[in-house]
């Protein structure tokens, strides 16, 4: 059942500067990544209209740094494809997740929503749609102003990577981790999800030890899924 949005009343820039603020502490992030991918992109040897307009269209930080490596390395377009969509098959289940919090919106907008959804937005939603009724404009105030800053920063990045040649300098490999890390801590509320994350992190370093870099993502997440079913039934 679709409910209304709670709260027609109040003016809508104070809505879009409280969706703004609900990811502002994420956005440094969002910008250090962004610029990264702009300079790998740019060294790959892609027109940088074609960087920008990727993350305009594809707005997902991990498949598009895994695709501009693969076609920097000369992969088939259907490996590209296939590979983007295994790294984010991952969405299926977080926006799952979403369902119940998000029946005030309708078709398109779900459809909108889907688009925008990222890794961040779903910890920040998963964690404050259940708790405060936010309205449609907060929503997604939230996801726009994190998918502009992301297409500036790449923007930011294709510009700064005819000149920069280190990209250990824009600290890629440090700020993506920490940012999960960041947004999965609030969200552990008992001991079951403790292992659960702990079963993922195990999962991921075994896979990637393994070999299977491709499909680590995906499967730690299936062993996430596996071992947090298997908590909740001993529970019971």
């Amino acid at each position: 059942m679709r409910t209304q949005d709670p709260s027609p009343s109040r003016p809508w820039w104070r809505e879009t500067l409280l969706g703004i603020g609900v990811i502002l502490p994420i956005l440094a992030v969002y910008v250090a990544v962004g610029m990264a991918y702009g300079v790998l992109a740019v060294e790959s040897g892609m027109p940088p209209w074609l960087a920008v307009l990727m993350s305009a269209l594809v707005y997902a930080g991990t498949a598009q740094l895994a695709g501009v490596q693969m076609i920097a390395l000369g992969s088939p377009i259907l490996s590209i494809v296939i590979t983007a969509a295994v790294i984010n098959a991952r969405f299926f289940v977080m926006a799952s997740a979403l369902v119940p919090h998000l029946r005030r919106l309708n078709g398109w907008q779900r459809m909108l929503y889907g688009v925008q959804m990222t890794d961040a937005t779903f910890a920040l939603h998963i964690t404050r749609l259940p708790k405060v009724n936010a309205s449609k404009t907060e929503i997604f105030a939230t996801n726009v102003a994190g998918h502009l800053v992301w297409i500036g920063a790449t923007t930011a990045g294709v510009v700064l990577g005819r000149t920069a040649n280190n990209l250990d300098a824009f600290a890629i490999d440090f700020a993506m981790p920490a940012m999960f890390i960041g947004l999965l801590v609030p969200l552990m509320r008992g001991r079951s999800q403790v292992l659960v994350a702990l079963a993922a992190v195990v999962a991921t370093i075994g896979f990637h030890a393994l070999g299977l870099s491709f499909w680590a993502i995906l499967l730690a997440t299936l062993t996430g899924l596996a071992v947090g079913w298997g908590a909740d039934r001993w529970a019971k």
